[in-house]
């Protein structure tokens, strides 16, 4: 069973994130800009970088979208 959008954004886990959208992209794009140059070659480490910064942007949306306010 699915729940109504709106009842599904309450009962989100996600919905108590107290998080910037705005900050969590720039700190997105330090990761991307500062740290990943620094690692250049190394495979595991600019997986994991990219990953976070992935993950961040992707936070990022989901928070812009339904948070209310």
């Amino acid at each position: 069973m699915k729940l109504p959008a709106g009842l599904a954004r309450m009962m989100s886990s996600l919905r108590h994130i107290d998080a910037k959208p705005d900050d969590l992209v720039l700190e997105a794009h330090q990761l991307l800009a500062v740290h990943l140059p620094k690692h250049q070659g190394v495979w595991q480490a600019e997986n994991a970088l990219a990953s976070r910064a992935t993950a961040m942007i992707l936070l990022a949306s989901y928070l812009r979208e339904h948070r209310d306010g």
